[in-house]
């Protein structure tokens, strides 16, 4: 790829991307370990478990009782939720490329109930054209399935298109579907990965739009 696309089509990753709920996540699930299975368990080892959706998870550590948990976890979840906030300028281009009728769409690994819960919240759905969540593909994010779908629905090719995301789950899907990446580091800086010409890093609302823009030329 030469760096230059039509922009046909914008993607983004939910968690730590449009909205800063990491935090609130890795609480919710310290919060289950240490109820269900009398753990604790660090930031980084609640970070490693993302990827399939929350039962899934849950059903894997947790067997029978996940059912269970999965309602506590969506409790601690919803009940955080008058904490967080979106940041001002993220609504406004998500308003700016609307107006310019320019697909969007999310590909999270969220599953429905949570990530419904979150758009509604903050009312962004009907910003959407697409909203894929780990429970509409059969292999979520690492895997290419999610942009994929987006891509066939929309009649959008690869290289017509970007994704936006803040983790190397995001990166490696943008890879093996073909599209363009830009990491998302406006939320929680992340180390630097190996220097890829595929992707670009936005630490900010300016180097985002910079980036963008950047693409177009």
């Amino acid at each position: 790829m030469d760096g230059r696309v039509i922009l046909a089509a914008l993607l983004f990753d939910l968690d730590g991307t449009l909205l800063d709920t990491v935090p609130l996540i890795t609480t919710c699930f310290q919060k289950m370990f240490q109820k269900y299975g009398n753990t604790e368990i660090s930031t980084e080892a609640v970070h490693a478990l993302f990827g399939p959706g929350e039962s899934i998870i849950f059903r894997q550590k947790f067997g029978d009782q996940w059912e269970k948990v999965l309602q506590d976890y969506l409790e601690c979840y919803v009940q955080g939720h008058d904490q967080l906030q979106i940041e001002s300028w993220v609504l406004e281009l998500l308003k700016e490329l609307h107006a310019q009728d320019i697909p969007l769409a999310i590909v999270t690994n969220k599953e429905r109930d949570t990530t419904s819960l979150t758009l509604d919240y903050f009312q962004l759905s009907h910003y959407f054209s697409m909203i894929i969540t780990a429970q509409d593909v059969e292999r979520p994010k690492p895997h290419p399935d999610g942009i994929v779908k987006v891509l066939q629905t929309l009649d959008v090719s690869a290289q017509d298109a970007i994704l936006i995301g803040d983790t190397m789950n995001d990166k490696e899907a943008a890879r093996q579907s073909g599209i363009q990446f830009i990491q998302a580091l406006w939320y929680v800086p992340k180390p630097l990965w190996p220097k890829d010409p595929q992707w670009r890093v936005a630490h900010s609302e300016k180097d985002l739009r910079d980036t963008l823009q950047s693409f177009l030329l």
